[in-house]
């Protein structure tokens, strides 16, 4: 049966799926509801990437994915050719740093570390100079800050944490070659809803790409309170927890060569 479903799911499909949901999904910022699921055809694509000795085997149309998605994001400008391949790039290894971590620490080491990998490098990404033009996966509901009121305890880049783990949740659902699991899609449609809800019946100012930039590159000390005393937690804990798990990686892999 396995078979039967990784031939179903060939990665050509999966990567004309990708391209159609994230090109539609940053197109659609007045209701992005498909940035929760347009990148879990990627983290299918490279479940055949581990499986294969090539580090490089897929990865091509995971970047090329990537890269449909952030030119749409920037409305298909040709000056934007350049950013959006550098930083399709810069996201593609974030599925080559898992493949390479899982092939060295092993099958234990679960497809959520993906989601450490890309919010540590969101992370990093605050502090480059050119951070504003940066397309932070967060951005994709960036007219809907009514969606997450909730990141004055998070930090912006939590909705990046919550677009992320909804991903994960569908692709356990929809693309696994175990197939359908009616389990993890009602836990996706769950986590996409619980933290709307709670937004819609929360008071107050979300933190926006705004604020966080604001945080970032300048000495304002206007911002609210919670926020100047964490900032973006939540993306600078996974940065540290990615540097440990390549850390290891790099260490077994080493050691295993010799």
């Amino acid at each position: 049966m396995a078979k039967k479903i990784n031939k179903r799911f060939h990665a050509w499909i999966l990567f004309a799926l990708a391209v159609l949901l994230l090109a539609a999904a940053w197109l659609m910022k007045s209701f992005p509801v498909l940035i929760f699921a347009a990148l879990s055809p990627l983290f299918a694509i490279s479940d055949q990437a581990k499986e294969q000795p090539s580090p490089w085997y897929r990865f091509e149309l995971i970047l090329i994915a990537s890269a449909a998605g952030l030119w749409a994001a920037a409305s298909f400008s040709a000056s934007a050719l350049v950013p959006v391949l550098l930083q399709a790039i810069a996201f593609t290894l974030v599925f080559v740093a898992y493949v390479f971590a899982h092939k060295n620490l092993g099958p234990k080491l679960g497809k959520f570390t993906v989601i450490f990998f890309w919010l540590g490098l969101e992370y990093l990404a605050l502090k480059l100079p050119w951070a504003a033009q940066v397309h932070y996966l967060a951005n994709a509901l960036v007219l809907k800050a009514e969606w997450y009121r909730w990141t004055i305890y998070t930090g912006y880049l939590g909705v990046s944490l919550w677009i992320l783990v909804a991903n994960l949740l569908f692709y356990f659902s929809l693309f696994r070659p175990e197939g359908f699991s009616a389990l993890f899609f009602g836990a996706a449609v769950v986590v996409v809803l619980a933290p709307l809800f709670y937004s819609l019946q929360t008071a107050g100012a979300a933190i926006t790409s705004t604020t966080m930039l604001e945080f970032y590159t300048t000495t304002s000390t206007s911002l609210p309170e919670k926020y100047l005393q964490r900032g973006e937690w939540v993306a600078r804990t996974a940065a540290w927890v990615s540097v440990l798990i390549l850390m290891l990686a790099f260490v077994k892999n080493y050691t295993r060569k010799k």
